[in-house]
């Protein structure tokens, strides 16, 4: 199984846990709409839930400090939310907002260890989940000490393409990150992202259409951010 599938919650439910321990879930999951802009779990919250995106697009980040909030990865359909609350004391260490309008099916979490326990498999690949994406965000970080601004700023765009896509028959982001959460997601300021979107449409590399921004050589930004695939939805 690779990376990408390790990431699809309903993947993994559907092939490694067995038909009643599915049938427990749906009968005791609730299906939950959020609006843009709305948080669907918050950092230090009572993590007494699972979730799983239904239909939408979420950021999840953390406030470093009252005024530092970083972005951590994204989710979509089929994606785990609510997992960073597993430990000692099951209280969330992230808070996950909805980017849009946005489905998310909520299970008990004390009924989601009960699977895990009971469905030896599907344990075994959410541990691998857990590892891969704690190695993704590791590198991440690592790199980012690596790269200048520009190069952080050209990462935070591939983040956004790779995890939404584009719009049909076009290159354009299907959903455009704000210049604000491209700024936390590069570690930088608004206005560092402002030059930075400038001079890579000014290399060719993209072209922004107003808040929108449409990708000219995919390649080329790859090859900026090292084109590591550990770095893809950390």
């Amino acid at each position: 199984m690779n990376s990408k599938e390790l990431k699809q919650l309903d993947l993994l439910i559907e092939r490694y846990v067995s038909k009643e321990w599915q049938q427990m879930l749906r009968h005791h999951s609730q299906t939950l709409t959020f609006h843009k802009g709305e948080l669907i779990v918050k950092e230090g919250g009572k993590a007494d839930r699972i979730y799983m995106v239904k239909n939408g697009r979420v950021e999840v980040f953390s406030n470093y400090t009252s005024s530092t909030k970083v972005i951590l990865r994204f989710a979509t359909n089929g994606q785990i939310l609510g997992h960073r609350g597993f430990g000692e004391d099951f209280t969330f260490s992230i808070s996950a907002l909805a980017l849009e309008e946005t489905e998310v099916i909520s299970f008990p979490q004390d009924l989601f260890q009960s699977v895990l326990k009971a469905n030896a498999e599907f344990c075994y690949y959410i541990l691998l989940f857990f590892a891969e994406e704690l190695r993704r965000s590791e590198r991440m970080r690592k790199n980012q000490l690596n790269m200048t601004v520009k190069e952080r700023v050209a990462q935070g765009i591939r983040m956004n393409f790779e995890s939404f896509g584009y719009q049909r028959g076009t290159k354009i982001l299907a959903l455009t990150l704000s210049r604000k959460d491209l700024a936390a997601l590069a570690s930088t300021s608004y206005e560092s992202v402002i030059r930075s979107l400038s001079e890579l449409q000014q290399q060719g590399l993209i072209q922004l259409h107003g808040k929108k921004i449409e990708i000219l050589n995919e390649d080329a930004l790859c090859e900026m951010t090292y084109c590591s695939q550990d770095l893809q939805n950390a």
